[in-house]
């Protein structure tokens, strides 16, 4: 009987860990688990990397539509990517690969949209309580009936030949995407595990048919890292017991799918650089995510991703400047339809850490004017930026941005908090 009270906490804290371990695979299936065509980040003078010419990975099928569309895609450019992935569709109806194509620019614009490819998020308790845009019905009804139409592809292929390695790839594709559906969108935790699994399943048999499939060894690498991490009674509840897991051989087998020069090496230098962040080896984390910045310098969530390294390294004057950098860029539309106003909302940050209180002010004013930036940060941002004026000492400027939390915030916290400060002037407490 004694056992009992410890049993039960037992069980509460491995459900307690349930969707954290679904979200934190979903988050890096999100941003690692498609095949990627990847042009150099050195091009030639004058020649902007999207219009290289030296491809340094292959794609299936290798047609122009479709390493256009891996470009846009990566620069999250996602209404070129999926016209091009859909011409590439048409021409290859029965391939997998373009059917996963199609399926992850549909599922991934939906994603951008609804405010979600932050993988920060999904390694904190923030995504459980974040409240975005709701999903939009025809986009998630195409996500369907595409992880439909590639899974009967994928299952007619494996019928003939079971241990066909590329279609066993595909379909291990498939269910991560599934998964990052499940999870990031539907917010099935169960599920999400569940696909996630059956991707880890695919990608392990590929191995043991192929060792040298380097591709194989991102899923692979990431639940070894992933359970490797977990309490055992989360294990358990996950019925994950018969992975042993380990952080070290996870992170090795992403820095041999990051090196293999296969179609998921760009991928897995993303969920690479996340992992060694979260190991505290920022350094390494750096590397990885100044040659995706590099390759794709559209793509502001690869510089917002440098700027945080940098942040968390204590780098503070070098993170400012990429700060500066990518407001700089954004101001002139270089990141096209993407929130950027975070990059202001960092510089803020670190300003108001400095205790550079009109600084701070400054640079969260910025990001509330930035292109794109979302309702919601702009209201955080104005609130904030009212603090920090009252922290240099212009009630004037601190009133005006509190006044303008209270008419146009939709978050009644944000305006209840904008009321008190309306009353008495923010010091700090």
């Amino acid at each position: 009987m004694a056992a009992r009270p410890k049993s039960r906490s037992g069980r509460a804290s491995a459900a307690r860990g349930l969707p954290f371990a679904a979200r934190l695979l979903a988050a890096v299936f999100a941003v690692s688990l498609f095949p990627v065509f990847a042009y150099a980040g050195q091009s030639a003078a004058g020649e902007s990397p999207s219009q290289a010419k030296t491809p340094i990975l292959r794609v299936t099928p290798g047609d122009a539509a479709t390493e256009r569309g891996f470009i846009a895609f990566y620069n999250m450019e996602y209404v070129p990517a999926i016209a091009d992935f859909e011409a590439s569709l048409n021409a290859h109806p029965n391939d997998p690969y373009a059917v996963n194509h199609l399926l992850e620019g549909v599922l991934f614009q939906e994603l951008h949209r609804e405010g979600k490819l932050d993988a920060q998020l999904y390694l904190s308790n923030e995504f459980v309580h974040m409240q975005k845009k709701a999903p939009d019905p025809e986009a998630i009804a195409r996500v369907n009936e595409l992880t439909e139409r590639a899974t009967k592809l994928e299952e007619a292929e494996l019928a003939r030949n079971p241990n066909d390695v590329r279609a066993l790839y595909a379909r291990s594709v498939t269910r991560g995407l599934r998964a990052t559906e499940e999870a990031l969108v539907s917010k099935e935790w169960f599920s999400a595990l569940r696909s996630g699994l059956g991707a880890y399943n695919d990608s392990k048999r590929i191995l043991e048919l192929d060792p040298k499939f380097s591709d194989a060894k991102l899923v692979v690498g990431i639940y070894n890292y992933v359970v490797g991490s977990l309490s055992w009674p989360v294990k358990v509840a996950m019925l994950l017991v018969a992975i042993h897991g380990s952080r070290t051989k996870g992170l090795e087998l992403m820095k041999q799918a990051a090196d293999g020069g296969g179609e998921a090496s760009v991928d897995a230098k993303t969920a690479l650089a996340l992992f060694l962040a979260r190991e505290h080896r920022y350094g390494q984390a750096l590397v990885q995510t100044r040659w995706l910045y590099a390759t794709f310098p559209h793509n502001f969530l690869y510089g917002l991703s440098e700027a945080g390294l940098l942040k968390s390294a204590d780098e503070i004057p070098q993170a400012m400047e990429v700060y500066r950098k990518l407001i700089a860029l954004g101001k002139v539309g270089e990141f096209g339809s993407q929130d950027v106003g975070p990059a202001g909302w960092g510089l803020g940050l670190l300003l108001r850490s400095k205790q550079d209180w009109r600084g701070a002010a400054e640079a969260f004013d910025t990001a509330a004017t930035l292109p794109h930036t979302s309702p919601e940060l702009v209201a955080q941002a104005q609130l904030a930026a009212g603090q920090m004026y009252d922290r240099a000492g212009d009630r004037d400027l601190a009133v005006s941005r509190y006044e303008r939390v209270v008419d146009d915030s939709q978050d009644p916290k944000l305006v209840k908090q904008a009321k008190h400060w309306l009353n008495e002037p923010y010091n700090g407490a």
